[in-house]
């Protein structure tokens, strides 16, 4: 068994169909970050001629004049061979040193806890720790079993198994889910499936909540150099309101409404008015005086976009397995319309039509609590129904000792940004 270089292809081929599959562990996904200065490397272990370990790494620049080497949520391998892990980091440890690297970072796409939709940990699954163990006994430094956005992966993530038609599926969405999505399509809310004359504007929405919401914002560039390497790989949906859609179906609801609030008038002037019968006209009245404001928003949004508006954009991938949600974004001054309803509907309709088993809507937070300031994000995901997938974790091997003062720089700057959070 030896560690090696491998080329593009050899990655390739092993990472298609392997079990710790993902969209950051893609040649694809290595081809972006050389856009923007990471250099690349292969790097694997063969038995014999076969390949059975690998990782892409980026290289990048670090303090004291050394390098970092990062895998992205990998390197693959089978992390329960002690054999295989042995001579893959002895080789990195050997391949940084010539390269002048402080450490290697990995965050394996590895799953230490697979749990409900609640958080709850499922019955039949025995959490990763022998994984974990294995890294350590090798020197690997565990980051712990954190909770938030703190590192450079997501820990936590939510996916929703496609073992159902879509039907039933849609059955087990949470009420309020359902509702909404209806809601969005009463409202006139549509989505157009873009190619790479939309990257302007699904950029400009991403932007909006980035801005809002204080994310990492990535700019129009960027999205179309991943249009060149991504190709059908990756799928932009746009959501917008259709004008006209969204005025008939508000003059339809009300008409119908004032059909069934002249039946309970009618009712009263024949039967005995009851307390039934009062709660009834009451909640009549209320939803007439909704439909007319929403008759006169329709009207007044029609005058002013005759020929609709963008309001949301989605950014999916196609990743092995896994149908991602990579990021998405709306104008806040229509978020009465609640277009990413409509954008996750499509997104998993067309899962089903790709064939993928599961679609992941990557990032949450691990603390299932409503107090937690970005429990929304959480709420939101889990009204699809689904399961939250928990991964072992950040790990860092230290090459040079410089890595020592790096890490407590490291650790100053958590502690820092813990105490300035109170």
């Amino acid at each position: 068994m030896n560690f090696c270089v491998l080329t593009e292809e050899e990655f390739r081929a092993f990472g298609e169909g392997h079990l710790q599959e993902s969209f950051f562990q893609t040649v694809e996904n290595g081809k972006i970050r050389a856009c923007y200065g990471s250099k690349l490397h292969y790097l694997g272990v063969k038995k014999g001629k076969k390949v059975v370990a690998a990782g892409m790494f980026t290289e990048s620049d670090c303090m004291f004049h050394k390098k970092r080497l990062y895998a992205p949520q990998g390197f693959l391998a089978d992390y329960r061979d002690m054999e295989v892990l042995r001579v893959f980091t002895k080789g990195l440890k050997e391949y940084g040193k010539k390269m002048n690297a402080m450490f290697v970072k990995i965050d394996p796409n590895v799953i230490y806890i697979l749990r409900d939709a609640e958080g709850n940990p499922k019955k039949d699954w025995t959490p990763a720790d022998d994984v974990i163990a294995n890294l350590k006994k090798l020197g690997y430094k565990h980051f712990g079993f954190t909770k938030d956005y703190r590192f450079s992966q997501s820990r936590w993530n939510f996916r929703v198994p496609l073992d159902v038609p879509y039907e039933e599926l849609k059955a087990g969405f949470s009420k309020s889910t359902r509702k909404n999505i209806d809601k969005c399509y009463e409202k006139g809310v549509r989505i157009r499936r873009g190619g790479r004359e939309d990257i302007e504007i699904m950029t400009e929405l991403l932007q909006s909540t980035a801005e809002r919401k204080h994310f990492r914002f990535r700019d129009t560039e960027y999205y179309h150099n991943m249009y060149e390497v991504f190709g059908d790989l990756m799928q932009i949906y746009i959501a917008y309101v259709d004008s006209d859609l969204y005025l008939r179906g508000a003059k339809e609801r009300l008409k119908k409404e004032e059909e069934n609030h002249q039946l309970i008038l009618e009712k009263m002037e024949h039967e005995k008015v009851g307390n039934k019968l009062k709660s009834e006209l009451s909640t009549s009245d209320k939803l007439l005086e909704k439909l007319k404001e929403e008759v006169k928003d329709a009207e007044d949004f029609k005058k002013e976009f005759p020929k609709g508006k963008d309001i949301g954009g989605l950014l999916s991938i196609k990743s092995g397995p896994e149908y991602v949600t990579l990021t998405s974004g709306f104008l806040v001054e229509f978020k009465r319309f609640m277009p990413k309803y409509v954008m996750y509907n499509e997104h998993i309709k067309d899962a089903y039509t790709y064939g993928f088993p599961y679609v992941n809507f990557y990032g949450i937070s691990g603390v299932f609590d409503s107090s937690n300031p970005i429990y929304g994000v959480y709420e939101f995901k889990r009204g699809f129904g689904g399961e939250v997938v928990e991964l072992v974790g950040e790990f860092t091997y230290k090459i040079s000792n410089t890595y020592y003062i790096y890490n407590l720089f490291r650790h100053l700057k958590i502690l820092y940004r813990e105490i300035t959070k109170k």
